[in-house]
């Protein structure tokens, strides 16, 4: 079992987390039973002040799981690799951890997502008088609790399993996973030229939909919002894929070099954080411009802030789009106009 000041952060982060969300998860139990907002009585008045309590913790919680989170990824992918053994990056820190942080690390997403969709409906639901959406987050609440719990657990084992005595491959796992050339330059039967077309094609189209929705924001609004937010789903796993299969290329100067942890390196720049941090702002506000534009269509006293939330994310997600074009696609047109020719041939 290894101990490391990193590791123990990230478990007090977690630890944390836990003790709040379960204080809230027992007030959104209740809320989601007794929450009779037109019954003015005691006892509705107490549940009403310790929703906003339980509010407060999630909020809190959200804070330090997201922080937890960064914490996680920088010590896999700079700080761990220098106590296992032919570890070059992060690549061979989950291998020493059998592939655990991998699972982790996909949890801790679905609970981060979950969480924010709370923390988008908390925020509308707060700005209401009457609390429209006070049951709706209850019930999110309840939701993201065990998927949190999950990732947390899942943290720990991983971490705890870390073995820092066997020396691992690394970037060999990354060449042992093709067998020839051909196989170098498909994913799953799709070629690197499909992966680099559909990433250009679907960040238009994302880029296209946001300004449209920042000029004309209330036109057709939950039909595009719903666009956007299926576009994303599909074309940020994809786009990630891409960056990690023809983009990361001309960040390494080599080919067929797929290694997604290689791109947190200092000699990279650390180029793979504003990478996917881009990535998950853009599945992130996606999804959340749909969210918040159900919000404003469906509850009228919301239609303010809804409408304001939606701009918002709209501009987020271009902004995003944006800087993963300048930030993967760059290089490569700096490599096109300096050669001649894509590295690829």
């Amino acid at each position: 079992m290894m101990v490391h000041p990193v590791a123990l952060a990230v478990a007090v982060c977690d630890a944390a987390v836990v003790v709040l969300l379960g204080m809230a998860m027992v007030t959104a139990a209740r809320v989601v039973v007794g929450w009779r907002p037109a019954a003015p009585t005691g006892g509705q008045l107490r549940l009403e002040r310790q929703a906003e309590g339980a509010s407060l913790q999630v909020r809190w919680a959200l804070g330090i799981f997201t922080l937890g989170s960064v914490i996680l990824v920088v010590a896999l992918a700079g700080v761990l690799p220098t106590l296992v053994p032919g570890a070059m990056c992060g690549t061979g820190v989950v291998q020493a951890t059998g592939g655990l942080a991998t699972r982790a690390l996909g949890l801790r997403l679905a609970a981060l997502g979950l969480l924010g969709a709370w923390q988008l409906h908390d925020r509308f639901d707060r700005s209401a008088p009457t609390s429209p959406l006070a049951v709706l987050g209850a019930r999110l609440i309840l939701l993201a609790v065990p998927v949190t719990v999950l990732a947390v657990v899942n943290t720990a084992v991983g971490l705890a399993s870390l073995d820092i005595e066997t020396p691992v491959d690394c970037c060999a796992v990354v060449f042992d996973q093709v067998g020839s050339l051909t196989e170098a330059r498909t994913t799953a039967g799709v070629s690197d030229e499909a992966l680099t077309l559909f990433t250009v094609v679907a960040g238009g189209l994302l880029a296209g939909l946001a300004g449209w929705i920042l000029v004309v924001p209330r036109r057709l609004l939950v039909l595009r919002a719903a666009s956007m937010g299926l576009l994303t789903v599909v074309a940020v796993p994809m786009a990630a894929v891409g960056l990690v299969r023809v983009f990361s290329a001309y960040h390494y100067g080599v080919l067929h070099h797929h290694c997604p942890w290689c791109l947190f390196l200092a000699e990279h720049w650390l180029v793979g954080y504003p990478l996917f941090g881009a990535l998950l702002v853009v599945l992130f506000d996606g999804v959340g411009v749909f969210l918040a534009a159900r919000v404003a269509v469906r509850e009228p006293i919301l239609h303010a802030a809804g409408l304001a939330r939606v701009r918002q994310g709209a501009l987020r997600l271009l902004l995003a789009v944006l800087v993963f074009a300048v930030l993967a696609g760059g290089p490569a047109l700096v490599w096109r106009l300096r050669y001649g020719v894509w590295m690829s041939g």
